[in-house]
């Protein structure tokens, strides 16, 4: 969802999830998560004393030294950027990405960089360590490569290694977020989004990728106020770098979730094509919108557009995330399958075509679709709850509370409630299928993750009496 840039640091190049993903349970106007493909994103070399090149982050008060090393094309980057980085050493790798998350951090040259003026939040500049930076450098490569080879835990170890060396650069805390993000793991990928824009409050690709995951959906949280400030994150990202499409297109994302279907968000998606012809997630998004407005005709040309422009594993993912969000989710499989033949473990796709394969009561494949999502990301709430519902579905009570077990492991304290629910589901099967014994340890269960839902606690009493 992000792209490399300016000091190796992410740039945000919009995520298909971006309209909250639907769980099979969730909101019907879903996102193209994940997560964010910045098209062929590449490293530069950045002398910190030029001004800002379009679409880089500005520049924050930070001088280091680092051997110059070349990171490939984030394998997790969404929604093609049409911003070029101007840079002497470019390297690409065909590595396929994840769409719902940020590019990984890139590694630099040595750079100065001008503080900006009047921002409190600015990072003072750290003295010169060459071993040390050298040191700083490996660890976001051995990030970046784990990441490739969705290898999270490794990955993950590499950047917090880099943040321990440089607690002020904020490359290695978007890596980490970037990781988040490709497990839709959102609570924790805002956090580290947050503190980001702490270390570097001027760079506006940190601003696009919280955005992004305030308009994911969290049970228990106030969705509307999120998507408010998602909306002022996109609107300050603009503010920074007037050419973005991407922030365009996120904008657009928070006003549609908000529930503005006018002009205004029309306008958004609008520029972001005008500024990147071919951006497919916003064409896809243009589409949504049109047809939510009755505009048949004018949706068909833009999601035909979307299609067309969706020739990398990042953009399939996005557009058929918003496919889905459309409830249209045969047609999403094709751009799916075509992902995951590509990138066989991206976990993102493997979770979408899960998604579609219940939908449409394939049990039996997007069982072992979404068993493989679990090997790849085993801290996946989003995927263990998602097998829960489907063994509900299918009547294997037993299985669904197995695996819903299992989730309790990995579950945030926002996603208790959901998880209560799919508990809850299980237990309504069991009082079906008359084993009232095992019914009520699992409303026991489901009571200890929601204790105010009243009616849980009245299906457990009237369990125990029968």
């Amino acid at each position: 969802m992000i792209r490399t840039l300016k000091k190796g640091r992410i740039w945000l190049v919009f995520l298909g999830l971006a309209l909250s993903p639907v769980y099979t349970f969730g909101q019907d106007l879903g996102s193209s998560n994940d997560l964010f493909r910045a098209s062929n994103p590449k490293t530069r070399t950045v002398k910190k004393t030029e001004p800002p090149p379009k679409k880089a982050a500005p520049p924050v008060k930070k001088s280091s030294t680092a051997n110059k090393k070349t990171t490939p094309k984030s394998s997790n980057t969404i929604a093609k950027s049409s911003s070029t980085t101007r840079n002497k050493s470019e390297t690409t790798d065909k590595t396929s990405s994840q769409k719902t998350t940020p590019p990984k951090p890139a590694t630099q040259k040595t750079e100065t960089i001008k503080q900006p003026e009047n921002t409190a939040a600015a990072v003072k500049p750290a003295p010169k360590n060459p071993a040390a930076d050298e040191l700083f450098e490996q660890a976001i490569e051995e990030g970046n490569t784990a990441r490739d080879r969705r290898d999270y835990i490794s990955a993950e170890s590499a950047y917090r290694r880099a943040e321990g060396i440089k607690p002020k650069d904020s490359r290695a805390i978007y890596g980490v977020g970037n990781l988040y993000s490709d497990q839709q793991r959102w609570e924790e990928a805002e956090k580290a989004y947050r503190r980001a824009i702490q270390l570097e409050p001027n760079a506006p690709d940190a601003y696009i990728a919280l955005s992004f995951v305030l308009t994911q959906p969290i049970v228990g949280k106030d969705l509307s106020l999120r998507y408010t400030e998602a909306e002022r994150m996109a609107r300050r990202a603009i503010e920074l770098d007037g050419n973005n499409p991407v922030a365009y297109d996120q904008l657009g994302v928070a006003l549609e979730l908000s529930g503005r279907i006018d002009h205004e968000t029309r306008n958004a998606y609008r520029r972001a094509v005008q500024l990147d012809p071919t951006f497919a997630l916003a064409y896809a998004h243009l589409g949504r919108l049109l047809r939510r407005n009755g505009q048949i005709n004018e949706s068909a040309a833009a999601y035909r557009k979307a299609v067309q422009y969706s020739t990398d594993v990042p953009t399939m993912i996005l557009v058929a995330d918003v496919l889905q969000s459309q409830q249209r989710y045969t047609d999403s499989e094709q751009l799916l399958r075509a992902a995951l033949r590509e990138d066989p473990k991206n976990p993102t796709a493997l979770y979408l075509l899960g998604r579609a394969l219940t939908t449409r009561a394939a049990y039996d494949e997007a069982e072992k679709v979404l068993k493989k999502s679990l090997e790849v990301s085993p801290n996946s709430f989003v995927s263990y709850a998602l097998l829960g519902s489907l063994y509900s579905r299918r009547g294997d009570f037993n299985d669904a509370e197995k695996i819903l077990t299992k989730a309790l492991k990995v579950v945030s304290e926002n996603e208790r409630r959901r998880l209560a629910l799919e508990f809850e589901t299980v237990g309504d099967g069991l009082i079906k299928s008359g084993k009232k014994k095992d019914a009520v340890r699992v409303y026991q269960q489901a009571l200890a993750l929601d204790t105010d839902k009243q009616i849980l606690a009245d299906k457990l009493v009237k369990a125990r009496i029968n």
